[in-house]
């Protein structure tokens, strides 16, 4: 394989924070950083982090907790 061969991509990783942060990192302990430190404490809130992933995950949790079990 040569060099014009592979992909040229480079992965970043946007802050996931809910408080509209424009950080992109280009690397997962630059990121664990970034948010331990711009961002401490703010995971604990419900609409952390602000991704699809979470977001579906989340609506899901409400569903899950809208449906009552009958004893």
């Amino acid at each position: 394989m040569t060099d014009s061969e592979t992909s040229n991509s480079v992965l970043t990783w946007s802050c996931p924070s809910p408080d509209d942060c424009n950080f992109t990192a280009g690397g997962t302990a630059e990121l664990l950083e970034h948010v331990n430190t711009e961002h401490a404490g703010e995971y604990q809130r419900d609409d952390w982090p602000d991704t699809a992933v979470a977001q579906q995950e989340q609506y899901s949790d409400e569903d899950d907790s809208d449906e009552s079990i009958d004893e």
